[in-house]
């Protein structure tokens, strides 16, 4: 039997290679997602968009990743590191003006401007965590407690420790501040190694049920006539109902607190027709976005998206909101620091 010569071996591999390019699935282009560690309100927004692009948006895949903070995600954003993201107006002020973990960035201000939001919803109330035994009933009682206020260099900690001094005079001086990610001091204070844990997320958190299910928790009180809520960043004054976490939530009145309005967003370096189709199918979509958890449709919703627009919107999610008809208020402008 005559065997084929090279020259019709190459056409016979040509052609089943172009049959194969014609026929096979398409290969997705993978993004990075970024949030904050899973139970966290920004963990299952980015997860639920997650799954909701990688099912309806062909050619496009989400890969969410919950490590470091979100003023480092936003930094990797605007440096075309990272792709999507969970991020917040108090972060864009600290990059304009060069204050907080990007006080020694000398780019950050320009650098600021490489983000671009898709929408803003409310990250849930700050829940300052103590054990009901601990003998710690409000702010003033944290004197020398072992205290975690978030990840060092986060926005979080920031707004926190300004509460904290605000509301009691305390400064971090006067705390044993524990440097851990949220993952970690969460398992801390699950082991009780810790005395307060300083969350926001909205109600009812998954982490803090996962606490209430063990042992006895109190909610600190915030005395928020003594804080200076910022609204240009996105400040928020919140109440969580007593009870909202069963029969080991022991306080017997609603407790008062603050939270913040964040964003769901993009380095501007993703280009205009993918965040265009992102932002499509989100909104698409909303029922399976609202079926992740029963905070979400107070949470993720139309009065709320464009409730704040931290800089600037994407061009990708302006070129949706315009088509849609919505109406788009301007965006928030920042002092920025040369």
């Amino acid at each position: 039997m005559r065997r084929p010569c090279s020259g019709a071996l190459a056409r016979i591999g040509a052609t089943v290679l172009a049959v194969l390019l014609l026929t096979g699935p398409a290969r997705a282009e993978l993004f990075r997602v970024t949030s904050i560690a899973p139970g966290m309100s920004p963990f299952v927004v980015n997860t639920v968009i997650a799954k909701v692009v990688n099912t309806h948006v062909e050619g496009v895949d989400f890969q969410v990743r919950a490590t470091g903070t979100a003023t480092k995600h936003t930094l990797d954003a605007a440096q075309g590191r990272v792709d999507f993201l969970f991020t917040s107006p108090a972060i864009h002020a600290m990059m304009a003006s060069r204050t907080g973990p990007f006080a020694t960035i000398t780019d950050a201000p320009a650098l600021e401007q490489n983000v671009g939001m898709i929408f803003s919803y409310q990250i849930g109330p700050y829940h300052y965590v103590v054990r009901a035994g601990s003998g710690i009933e409000s702010l003033h009682d944290l004197r020398g407690k072992k205290v975690f206020v978030g990840p060092p260099g986060g926005g979080a900690a920031d707004v926190v420790l300004r509460v904290i001094e605000q509301s009691t005079g305390l400064t971090p001086r006067d705390m044993a501040l524990q440097a851990f990610g949220f993952d970690a001091a969460i398992s801390a204070f699950q082991d009780d190694k810790i005395d307060v844990i300083v969350l926001p997320s909205n109600v009812p958190s998954p982490v803090i049920q996962q606490f209430a299910l063990t042992k006895d928790i109190r909610l600190l009180d915030v005395d928020m006539e003594q804080v200076t809520i910022n609204a240009r960043r996105g400040g928020t004054i919140n109440e969580i109902p007593a009870g909202a976490y069963g029969r080991n939530h022991v306080n017997p009145a609603p407790v008062l607190t603050h939270g913040g309005i964040v964003t769901f967003s993009a380095g501007l370096h993703v280009p205009e027709e993918v965040v265009y189709r992102v932002t499509r199918a989100i909104w698409e979509n909303l029922d399976e976005i609202h079926g992740a958890a029963e905070w979400m449709p107070s949470t993720i919703n139309r009065d709320l998206a464009l409730s704040m627009i931290a800089g600037r919107l994407h061009p990708g999610a302006e070129r949706y909101y315009r088509e849609a008809g919505w109406t788009i208020p301007a965006p928030l402008t920042f002092e920025t620091r040369d």
